[in-house]
């Protein structure tokens, strides 16, 4: 069958012809409707042998995509409560249910799939989805039901759903006249935004670098949109007048929840100046060399930060009722789709 694989590290992903895989008996034999591109796909693309997180952590030669939806085409000879079919969708984080985040619930910190500051699956050190067949355990995949398309489904499975268990770690502290900030609308952040208004009455921040993002986040519900751009001369100005405005919005008493979905080094360092005393800031995006000094002076007194990895089955059983804007490309397209994504097109 064919697939498209990233076959050696820092080396654009090849289109390559692959033995279609046999179900065990506890897999599902997925036939592919729709694979989402990811920000981490391109970084993975771009990694230098030996680089990390993933070069370091993970061989190459696999297929990409780990956003996956489509429909059953076979079955294992134990899986008897789906049907040929069936369209489902796939958790993107392998587990193996017996180490003890598992047994915690909490399996995006499964230790047999962890490797150092990654968890390795499906599209990221193991056959993804970007092919015509996907085969998975049946633990991991989750029916949407017959008659449907599930080609919208896809990003649920990896984008939406980081974002929503991000959202999960801070929202019991969104009470009404709380604050959250989100920075960086992409495509997570877009979710984050949704996920925040639909789960808490707080006020939103959205912060980005585009005016046609922070548009996007204002129509889906932020209350605020700051410019923020980052990179170059004036990155030092800018995100100081980031940091002013929304001081000035919040009346000088900083963000409850900040949820840094870039991961820069300069946004970061954003979250750490608008976080108010006992505020919680999460980090979702891996941009490469981000980090935040902690310290005192640094960072607001009691002021928690926590790294966010991946979600768990049941937070994809949760997501639900968002906008979702899907831009389809056929499989013969994928070099185009990912240098779209580049562009931030």
């Amino acid at each position: 069958m064919k697939a498209f694989k990233l076959v050696h590290w820092g080396q654009p992903g090849q289109y390559v012809e692959i033995t279609r895989p046999k179900p065990g008996p506890n897999d599902v034999l997925i036939r592919m409707r729709a694979a989402g591109l990811c920000r981490s796909d391109l970084d993975m693309l771009d990694s230098q042998p030996g680089s990390a997180p993933y070069a370091e952590s993970v061989a190459s030669n696999y297929v990409l995509g780990h956003e996956n939806a489509g429909y059953v085409a076979e079955l294992g000879a134990n899986v008897t409560d789906l049907a040929v079919g069936e369209a489902v969708v796939v958790h993107h984080m392998p587990h193996c249910g017996n180490c003890r985040p598992c047994t915690d619930g909490m399996e995006n910190h499964c230790q047999a799939f962890k490797r150092g500051a990654i968890a390795t699956g499906r599209g990221c050190g193991g056959d993804g989805g970007l092919a015509e067949f996907l085969i998975a355990p049946r633990t991991e995949v989750i029916s949407v039901g017959f008659e449907v398309d599930p080609v919208d489904y896809a990003p649920l499975t990896d984008a939406a759903v980081t974002a929503y268990h991000a959202v999960q770690t801070a929202v019991q502290r969104l009470k009404p006249g709380t604050s959250a900030a989100i920075i960086g609308i992409g495509g997570l952040g877009t979710y984050g935004v949704q996920f925040v208004k639909l789960l808490s009455a707080a006020q939103i921040y959205a912060v980005d670098t585009s005016e046609d993002r922070l548009k996007v986040a204002r129509e889906v519900g932020a209350d605020s949109a700051i410019l923020f751009r980052e990179g170059g001369a004036d990155e030092g100005a800018d995100g100081q007048r980031a940091g002013d405005e929304i001081m000035e919005l919040t009346q000088g008493r900083g963000v409850d929840v900040i949820i840094d979905f870039v991961g820069s080094s300069s946004t970061l360092q954003l979250a750490a100046r608008i976080s108010r005393a006992r505020g919680r800031i999460v980090q979702v995006g891996m941009h490469p060399g981000g980090a935040l000094e902690v310290g005192w002076g640094r960072l607001a007194t009691s002021c928690e930060f926590a790294i966010s990895l991946g979600s768990t089955r049941q937070d994809l059983r949760e997501v639900g009722k968002l906008r979702i804007d899907v831009q389809k490309f056929g499989f013969d397209q994928i070099p185009e789709a990912y240098e779209k994504l580049r562009r931030g097109s």
